[in-house]
């Protein structure tokens, strides 16, 4: 690779490793206790998985832009505490209205990726980011990889309490934030940092206040993030379905449990790391982050397409493996290219915000993924999953048309716009306009 590890990173890695690994232990059992000890179905599952990513939608980018003003480094902590206490509070529900209350609870930290890729993108250049987030992809895909694998293990060995499971990670949380108060380092320079608030605005009144959100909103958006931020919601809206229906499909289809999930998730965590940290940057060099990100939403729309053909019309095991091979790398393309879209973009005293924005477009779309899923796999899986082949293919055209936005061409998305045009070098695949107000 050649690329150094900026040393302001290596805490970030550590305690986000510790967190998402405590998290990834959730993820196998999560489904499988709702449906078998709490007797919930389908639309009261997807129900609660709405509710938190609508939490998700207002946290996300609330923090972000709090991070913008403070630093990354104690929302970031924050963030940590709040989902520890929220797992070791899911770990004592027995209703489902205490599960919705406390998932709602937990989505309003807007989770620890966001403030984690504005961190990333502070210390890092143009060329380095691609590699960097590459990286992360891949400490996600580790973490993602050894949590399901050691829920597995503790399920078939130790037949463990669910319930417990869900403490084991509310204790990775919460030491991941003990841990990061000593190794965490600000990555925000204060000269960078921009205030939540305008001096006055307290005393301006209320039209002068809404004018001030109107030019931070301004400020914040360009055409091609608008049109990133519209693929974040539609390859999250095709992903959320999966996440969904995954645990009714492999049921039906092959009766297998969460300790089968466990290992699929092990799997791909496997594949998606590796090819975040190795494919995607080579791609993303060579063909550049636009193209790299839409040809990564069409592979999702291939899995949607043969997913069910091969699972219930083929009952095949080895199709149903080569689908899920397709989305592993499809999503691996797709996770780290829009958080680097997003980079290349977003201005930098407001990388908070615009990263905190496509959580909360990512949270949109898993608002109406759950609930529209839901229903339309009861209905049919093929109208589930086909519908999911459409959202990734309305993503990919989303990550073009940023491409082409891009491209030197200036847009009057405001009342006032500075007018300079910055032209596409030759090979310079992702160098954008200058959108700033």
């Amino acid at each position: 690779m050649g690329e150094s590890i900026p040393r302001a990173l290596w805490g970030l890695y550590a305690v986000l490793f510790l967190e998402i690994f405590g998290a990834a232990l959730s993820i196998p059992v999560f489904n499988y206790f709702a449906i078998e000890e709490l007797k919930l179905t389908a639309t009261y599952l997807g129900i609660i998985m709405a509710c938190f990513n609508a939490a998700q939608f207002i946290g996300a980018p609330t923090v972000g832009r709090i991070s913008d003003a403070v630093g990354r480094r104690t929302p970031l902590l924050l963030a940590f505490v709040w989902t520890g206490l929220c797992f070791a509070a899911t770990s004592c529900v027995t209703t489902f209205w205490e599960m919705l209350i406390v998932r709602t609870l937990a989505g309003l930290s807007g989770g620890s990726i966001p403030v984690s890729q504005a961190m990333i993108i502070d210390v890092s250049t143009t060329s380095t980011r691609p590699y960097l987030l590459g990286l992360t992809g891949a400490v996600l895909g580790v973490a993602f990889t050894m949590g399901p694998l050691t829920v597995v293990v503790m399920l078939h060995f130790i037949d463990m309490d669910r319930r417990y499971i869900f403490l084991m990670a509310a204790f990775f949380a919460l030491v991941g934030t003990v841990i990061g108060w000593f190794v965490l380092r600000e990555t925000l320079d204060e000269s960078k940092r921009n205030p939540l608030f305008e001096k006055n605005a307290a005393s301006a009144g209320l039209a002068r206040h809404c004018e001030f959100v109107a030019i931070e909103g301004r400020k914040t958006c360009s055409i091609p993030l608008l049109f990133v931020w519209a693929g974040r919601f539609f390859i999250t809206f095709s992903f959320l379905t999966l996440f969904t229906t995954y645990a009714f499909l492999i049921r039906e289809a092959f009766d297998w449990s969460d300790r089968e999930f466990g290992l699929i998730l092990a799997c791909a965590g496997v594949s998606g790391g590796v090819a975040q940290l190795t494919i995607y940057p080579t791609l993303s060099r060579s063909c550049g982050k636009h193209m790299v990100c839409s040809w990564g939403s069409l592979l999702t729309s291939l899995c949607f397409i043969t997913l069910p053909i091969f699972s219930l019309g083929m009952d095949s095991r080895k199709g149903h493996i080569v689908s899920m091979a397709i989305f592993a790398l499809g999503s691996a393309l797709v996770d780290p290219g829009i958080p680097d879209l997003v980079g290349l973009y977003a201005p930098e005293d407001r990388m908070g915000a615009a990263q905190g924005i496509t959580t909360a477009c990512r949270s949109a779309g898993s608002i109406i993924s759950p609930l529209i899923a839901g229903v339309a796999y009861d209905a049919s899986p093929y109208y589930a999953y086909y519908g999911a082949a459409c959202a990734a293919a309305v993503a990919a055209v989303c990550f073009y048309l940023a491409y082409l936005a891009g491209r030197g061409v200036t847009y009057d998305i405001s009342a006032k716009v500075d007018q300079t045009d910055v032209l596409l070098a030759s090979g310079a695949k992702d160098k954008p306009t200058n959108y700033s107000a």
